[in-house]
């Protein structure tokens, strides 16, 4: 006779609240960055003329969202020789796992205990070993999106980054027409900041979570037409493969 208690036990999964689901991405800020805007000049005149600072140095920040509407502090990397750099301006896996200690730093307090979920594209910065060694030891599950999918699976590229790039334009227009100043490390901080509090209210950090299927979870959201492949990009072909002549062989 078979024992019922000896037979395997389907393993149990435990739902991740929300308050513990984060989506992370990095975008790059310059100088002279920005949405599109209009100038208004003379009609006589064929070019218009605006004068910007020159900096081409990018800026990389690490803009990080919770779906239950709140947002971790950002983290700013320059372009800047010294400890805990990057040298070209973006990540790399000596700064991949600084990040995230301060992401646990910042999220333990409210996960108390639980696991979080961490989503992120395939940069290799979020897949070093020490990166994953310390997210295994301090219980957060690294979950990647698809290769090629983080315009419909990214909730910061769906939502939050359009709003933040036209709210960083405003706001450096607007320290250039106040105080006659271009972006620089010493203001870039002040700046940013205030186009970071404009877009990542919670509003839209939640609406990023819903218009991707995360939360509320919802695979329905990803079409199949959303996956298919650009048509601009793809190329068909058929086999076999007419020569490049303009005798061809017949035949019944």
């Amino acid at each position: 006779m078979l024992d019922v208690s000896e037979q395997p036990q389907e393993p149990q999964f435990t739902p991740i609240d929300p308050e513990n689901i984060y989506g992370t991405d990095e975008s790059g800020f310059s100088e002279d960055e920005g949405v599109k805007i209009r100038v208004i000049g003379s009609r006589s005149k064929k070019l218009q003329h605006k004068q910007g600072g020159g900096n081409r140095e990018n800026t990389t920040v690490i803009v990080t969202i919770c779906a239950d509407g709140t947002a971790p502090r950002p983290t700013v990397i320059f372009k800047v020789i010294s400890l805990g750099h990057s040298k070209k301006g973006w990540t790399d896996g000596e700064i991949g796992v600084e990040w995230i200690k301060d992401f646990h730093e910042q999220t333990k307090g409210k996960a108390n205990g639980c696991t979080r979920l961490l989503l992120v594209d395939g940069h290799n910065s979020h897949y070093t070993l020490g990166f994953l060694h310390f997210a295994r030891a301090h219980r957060i599950h690294v979950l990647c999106y698809p290769a090629h999918g983080t315009h419909v699976y990214q909730g910061l590229d769906v939502v939050i980054f359009s709003p933040l790039k036209r709210y960083w334009t405003e706001e450096k227009e607007r320290l250039f027409n106040t105080a006659h100043q271009h972006i620089k490390k010493s203001n870039f901080l002040a700046v940013y900041g205030r186009a970071h509090l404009r877009a990542l209210t919670p509003e839209n950090i939640k609406a990023a979570f819903a218009k991707t299927g995360v939360w509320p979870y919802n695979p329905n959201v990803v079409t199949t037409e959303m996956m298919a492949p650009s048509k601009e990009t793809s190329s068909q072909g058929s086999l076999p493969v007419p020569e490049p002549s303009p005798v061809r062989a017949l035949s019944t």
